[in-house]
């Protein structure tokens, strides 16, 4: 680890806190670590939580920016601006982390069930909660490893009025608005941003700039006709559309060429809560839809594009009682989801079909029961049953508690559970034309999971200084491999691999309120992540490092008017899969290590316009997160803002 980073970490030690729990965000809700919400101090799984005042501290044009500097989350992007972007939690797949976006779930079928995390900027985003470990009882097949749920941006006042604009390296610009109201009964927020870049030169030849447009719009809308009941809109569209490269024939790595990818975003929910018994007994009832439509077009003459679509159609009902008893909390939480998913693949046909017109429901029936016998213990229990179109019928659970000790400020946090991952629609009926292509594989297996957590919290100082380190481990059984190459067909295909990946390592999340209107924030994590190889031993899986960490300094000056934000983040060497032709078998490779620092400077002129300057990889590091793949150099933006109220 570079002397910066160590010397970051020790420093923040000396009085740090949880990033997900520090002092002053102690009493918070958290929504998505059960199917109810609970105080942060009453769960045992192990979380963290973004909230807006950070998101502007930081300022990043998307989330996935944020997101890397958590524990336990490590960040791939092939290249450049608006490039595919995988997250991937405590060494699972990128498809084993459930996205959620004012309760939709966005995992897209067209995209082998992943999140396109490229196209998710941060203007509209008010908070962000991240759940580690297998959350399939609560939420279903795509959570096995782990859980994101992003809320959008909601008004606080009668009126409220935002703008920003930026511009800055690779010639960038990013701006956008937000208006929000609240009345009596309702309220009603509308946001909506538009980033476009020229970007950069991803492959190692060439000179070809990969440029990347996104414009995204989100509306939010509930109304109370009752004192019991509520009813609530979401709808969010983006349109993003990014250059490509293509992998040379020649030598397997990117090369120039003249591709380009339309993506399109719509969700939409619709949801209404009814309150009974002095709101000992609620319900809700949910629809959502999320969808895409994925247009990859070659811009050389006799080249046909080639359309993905991915639609979930899902219905939803909850309801949750709460016992009258001394407890201070018995609640029993029953739930049925219902979701299609569907995918659609058009092209031409050339040396096979890609045309592909699927579908899957599953239907999954949940229950949780959250008790507390004594103040100072918190447990769950959640159990969940999926009936599936297409798989045999899987049951998962998962157990959870935290012990809380008042006279030490001290708190133990554990949880258990199994996690199952369907196969994807991409694994099972995709079909890719290339050199050397992709034929897909029907007789795939669901993969399954089973893993568990514990650790301790301690606070001290008053509840200035919080510390928490946590050790997990997951077993996972079936796992997909996506990457088997078939000499017969001379193409890649999906198998189920024999034997079982393990990941298990540590996480330590530390914050501090420091003198001086110093905020500090650490954290490091050890990853130990190992599937089957080929001669029936283990290797490490690819694009999971092994350690990985950052420190995040805030200072604030001239009467709290100015701030100063310091990000830093280290990256442990890696290894990566590389497919050389002619054979195109597998070679390991292994990523360098780097270190990317950041920083930000803002000043409130007054109380409605702010101005600041962001400056990202400072050192003009030069890196790699996917083999061949080059990363920007250093950047600077300017850009203002304003609030009206």
């Amino acid at each position: 680890m570079p002397q910066l980073i160590r010397v970051g970490v020790t420093a923040a030690a000396v009085g740090l806190a949880s990033f997900s729990s520090a002092a002053d965000n102690i009493d918070n809700l958290v929504v998505s670590a059960n199917r109810t919400a609970q105080p942060a101090t009453h769960i045992g799984s192990s979380i963290s939580v973004i909230d807006r005042e950070r998101i502007e501290q930081r300022k990043p044009v998307f989330v996935s920016d944020l997101l890397q500097d958590l524990p336990g989350i490590a960040v791939s992007r092939a290249g450049a601006f608006g490039a595919q972007t995988q997250v991937r939690v405590r060494g699972g797949e990128a498809n084993h982390v459930l996205v959620l976006i004012d309760g939709v779930q966005v995992n897209d079928p067209a995209a082998s069930d992943e999140f396109s995390f490229e196209q998710l900027t941060s203007w509209d985003v008010e908070r962000i909660e991240v759940v580690r470990g297998p959350q399939s009882a609560l939420w279903g097949s795509d959570a096995m490893a782990g859980l994101v749920s992003i809320t959008t941006r909601r008004s606080t006042d009668a009126r409220q009025i935002g703008a920003f604009a930026e511009t800055g390296s690779f010639g960038s610009r990013f701006f956008g608005g937000h208006l929000g109201a609240r009345l009596d009964r309702g309220s009603v927020d509308f946001s909506a941003s538009a980033f476009d870049t020229d970007g950069d030169n991803i492959s190692r030849t060439g000179s070809e700039d990969d440029g990347y447009e996104n414009v995204t719009a989100s509306l939010t809308g509930s109304y109370q006709p009752t004192d019991k009941l509520r009813l609530s809109l979401f709808g969010r569209y983006s349109n993003a559309t990014n250059d490509i490269d293509e992998i040379s024939f020649v030598t397997g790595l990117p090369a120039d060429a003249p591709l380009e990818s339309d993506v399109e975003l719509l969700l939409f929910r619709a949801a209404g809560d009814l309150a009974l018994l002095d709101n000992r007994w609620t319900h809700r009832l949910q629809f959502t839809y999320s969808g895409s439509d994925r247009d990859n077009q070659d811009k050389r003459p006799l080249d046909d594009p080639v359309d993905y679509e991915g639609d979930r159609y899902g219905v939803y009902y909850q309801t949750n009682y709460d016992f009258a008893s001394a407890l201070a909390t018995n609640r029993l939480t029953l739930a049925v989801d219902h979701e299609r998913d569907e995918y659609q693949q058009s092209g031409p046909v050339t040396f096979g079909n890609p045309n592909q017109n699927q579908e899957m429901d599953n239907t999954g029936f949940v229950a949780e029961y959250l008790v507390q016998p004594v103040d100072a213990i918190n447990l769950s229990a959640s159990l969940r049953y999926d009936d599936n179109s297409d798989y045999d019928d899987e049951t998962t659970w998962r157990l959870a508690g935290t012990w809380r000790f008042a006279t030490t400020d001290t708190r133990l946090h554990a949880s258990a559970g199994k996690g199952q991952k369907a196969p994807t629609f991409v694994e099972r009926f995709g079909f890719f034309v290339g050199d050397p292509g992709f034929i897909s594989n029907p007789d795939l297996q669901p993969e399954e999971s089973r893993g568990f957590d514990v650790g301790v919290t301690q606070v001290a100082f008053n509840g200035r200084v919080e510390a928490d380190v946590t050790y997990f481990y997951d077993k996972v059984e079936d796992e997909i491999n996506g990457f088997v190459f078939d000499p017969l067909s001379g193409a890649f295909t999906a198998e189920n691999e024999d034997g079982s990946s393990r990941r298990q390592g540590v996480e330590v999340d530390l914050q501090a309120q420091l003198p001086a209107n110093l905020d500090a924030r650490a954290n490091y994590t050890y990853t130990n992540a190992k599937e089957p190889d080929a001669a029936g031993g283990k290797r490490r899986e690819i694009r999971r490092p092994r350690h990985m960490a950052a420190v995040n300094l805030n200072y604030r000056f001239l009467a709290d008017r100015a701030r100063l934000n310091l990000n830093v983040s280290y990256t442990g060497k890696q290894k990566d899969d590389y497919f050389p032709p002619p054979a195109f078998a597998r070679q390991t490779v292994q990523l360098d290590d780097y270190t990317l620092v950041n920083l930000v400077v803002s000043y409130e002129l007054n109380d409605a316009f702010s101005v600041y300057a962001r400056a990202e990889n400072l050192f003009d590091k030069d890196y790699e997160n996917l083999f061949g793949y080059e990363t920007p150099g250093e950047a600077y933006y300017a850009g203002i803002r304003m609030r009206l109220r």
